[in-house]
Parts: C-alpha cells; sequence; structure tokens
C-alpha cells in the first residue's frame, strides 16, 4: 500500500513525531510511506535522513488553488491508495483534493490534540469528508462524538514510546550543565506557549526555589529569548534563584534529559493524549498535572504521581514538595509510571494498531 502522509507545522513536537513513528512502523509492515510538508519543516528533514521520499510543498489558506491541484496529480502520479492529514491546513487540502480524485484514495485525519472545533465547515469535515479519523485516546474520542462525529469512524491510535531506548540511555544532562548529583531536580521538556502551563509551571518554580535553596529547575524546549525574558523577571531580585534554573533549548533525545530529572511537573492546559508524560513515565518519574483529562488518566493521584485542581500553583508546588522531601516516595511513584507505560503505550501497541488498520482497509 501507498501511504500518504501530510503535516504542515514546521516545529518538532509530539505531534510530529508521532507522524514519524507512524512512517516508519507501516514501512516495517511492508508499506510505502510519502511525506508531504512545509519547506524548511524539522520532519522534512528527520524524515529524508530515515529514507522516505520527501516533497516540500508551501501549505497555506491562500494558495489552495496551487496546492489542491498539485495534490490531484501526486496522488495520481504516486498511485496513493491511503492519504492521513495531521495538520488543519493540509486536512483541507486532503479533504478536497481526496475527494475529488478519480483515484479516490482511502482519506484518514488524526486528531492530535483537543483543541476545540469551532466552525460549521470544520465540524463538517470532520463529520463527512474523511473515512475516519485517528484518535489518540478516549478523551479525543469523547470529543468528537459530541460534535456529531460516528464512533466507529474514531479509530484508537495511541501515541506510543520506545521503552527499550529510555532504558538503554544514558543520561547528559547533569553533567552537561554542571547539576550537582545529590541535587533534586524539577524540570518539564515542552514549547515555551501558554497553553503547554508554561506560566503555570513558572509561577509553582518561583514557589519552590524559594522553599528550597539546592534544588534546580530545567526547561527543555524551543523558545524565543522575548519570553524567556519575560519569564525571568520572575526573579529579577533573586538572582541566586535565577542561577537554577537550566534552559536547555530543543532537546533532540527526551532521555538523555528525562533520566537525569527527579520530578516531571507538567501543568499543561489541553493534551491529545500527551507524549511527553508517556516519555517522562518511561524515564520512570513521578508527575504532577492538572486534574483534567487526558493527563489525570494517565498519571493517576497518589499512585505515579499528583493532580492538582487547574490553575492552583500553590498545589503545584505543595505536591512537588511531598515528592522533593520523599526520596523513597519517588523512586516508588517513578516505578509505577514506568510499569504502567510498558503495559499500555510501548511501540508495540501502535505497531499492532497499524497493522489493524492498514487491515481493515485492504479488506
Amino acid at each position: 500500500m501507498n501511504i500518504l502522509h501530510t503535516e504542515t507545522l514546521k516545529s518538532w513536537g509530539g505531534q510530529q513525531n508521532k507522524v514519524l513513528k507512524e512512517m516508519l512502523t507501516a514501512r516495517d509492515l511492508g508499506h510505502d510511506c510519502f511525506l508531504i510538508c512545509n519547506p524548511g519543516s524539522e520532519i522534512a528533514r528527520r524524515a529524508k535522513r530515515n529514507g522516505f521520499h520527501v516533497t516540500e510543498l508551501s501549505m497555506h489558506k491562500k494558495n489552495f488553488h496551487q496546492t489542491i491541484p498539485f495534490f490531484l496529480k501526486y496522488i495520481r502520479e504516486h498511485q496513493i491508495d491511503t492519504v492521513i492529514s495531521h495538520g488543519s491546513t493540509d486536512s483541507w487540502i486532503v479533504a478536497v483534493a481526496g475527494n475529488l480524485s478519480r483515484q479516490r484514495p482511502y482519506l484518514l485525519r488524526e486528531r492530535h490534540n483537543l483543541f476545540p472545533i469551532k466552525g460549521y465547515l470544520s465540524r463538517l469535515q470532520h463529520r463527512k469528508m474523511f473515512d475516519r479519523i485517528l484518535v489518540l485516546g478516549s478523551s479525543v474520542r469523547n470529543y468528537l462524538e459530541s460534535i456529531g462525529v460516528a464512533s466507529e469512524r474514531c479509530f484508537l491510535l495511541p501515541s506510543t514510546v520506545d521503552i527499550d531506548h529510555f532504558v538503554r540511555t544514558t543520561p547528559s544532562l547533569r553533567r552537561e550543565y554542571h547539576i550537582p548529583e545529590d541535587a533534586v531536580v524539577v524540570g518539564v521538556l515542552t514549547s515555551l506557549i501558554e497553553a503547554k502551563g508554561v506560566f503555570d509551571f513558572f509561577e509553582a518554580v518561583k514557589i519552590l526555589l524559594g522553599r528550597y535553596p539546592s534544588l534546580y529547575v530545567v526547561f527543555g524546549g524551543n523558545y524565543s529569548e522575548r519570553t524567556r525574558e519575560s519569564i525571568e523577571r520572575y526573579f529579577e531580585d533573586r538572582p541566586r534563584e535565577k542561577a537554577r534554573i537550566v534552559w536547555t533549548g530543543f532537546v533532540r533525545d527526551p532521555a538523555t534529559v528525562m533520566k537525569d530529572l527527579d520530578i516531571f511537573l507538567f501543568p499543561s492546559h489541553t493534551e491529545g493524549l500527551g507524549t511527553v508524560i508517556l516519555e517522562a513515565m518511561a524515564a520512570k518519574l513521578p508527575v504532577i498535572v492538572y486534574d483534567q483529562e487526558p493527563m489525570n488518566i494517565l498519571v493517576r493521584n497518589g499512585i505515579n504521581g499528583f493532580t492538582c485542581p487547574f490553575r492552583d500553583h500553590n498545589c503545584l508546588a505543595d505536591k512537588a514538595g511531598i515528592l522533593i522531601d520523599d526520596p523513597q516516595l519517588r523512586k516508588a511513584m517513578g516505578e509505577k509510571s514506568f510499569e504502567y507505560v510498558r503495559a499500555n503505550y510501548s511501540d508495540d501497541t501502535l505497531k499492532r494498531r497499524i497493522h489493524e488498520l492498514l487491515e481493515s482497509i485492504d479488506a
């Protein structure tokens, strides 16, 4: 089967990681995979490095008159059997071109998040213009059903983690940033945007750094200097605390950072499933999140971490404090995290689900 994936986002994150992982898995199962993405995107570079056929095409809302004819020609010339779209703009291109194509490939739209689908046309797209919608978890499925997508048209394809990679990887964070081996480290890996809870994270961190004079804090992920400067103003009159905040920038291999953390503090406001939570669990970390889906499905309060009321910075700090003060509890919760992710979200699960999906299309 010839499978075309499409992605418009240029940056790298959990969504792009999952797209590439799906392509690698389908290839292992004997299928040919193609990718159309925006020029200069990180996924283009990585897909090429992995030997995939990659086409870089500028896709935005003002050039549908160019991209739709391009897709029609591409589907015909490459004899595409199935198209899987991942972003907003590329999904519109796929929905229109796919339904106009004489070849009429099987059309799949993957929902990676819980962002609201507000417009009538966008809801119609999900209900009628794709053969099936791929969902990361029950929270996404429930939301889609609430806007009229038939449950039988949703197919569960969860994010997964390469457990073996996390087990065998040697961390490098403490050595690289000269963090003492006996220091407790609270960290997060995410993008520096409000929806990911970064301001909530730093509100809690401000409390923790004041309470624990030897604590270190790590922010891993892309950020702009302007946003970083606005956050560092929290600590303008506290230079010693500011000195214990480590900014790693983009992290190519999360395992190298996460395995040197002690606590993963992730007060994100919304996630499709939360790949980064799964990675933290694979690193044997206790995780602190807000008490809302899907985060509270992965993190069971008092078992493999803690949940807090939404926007309660004091709760985030208090729960982190419990773990800072109790290394045995940190270890026990981290082990529970690892057991849960290994049993439910290993890459073997993704391979099985992709096999079932493609078999159902062939049938």
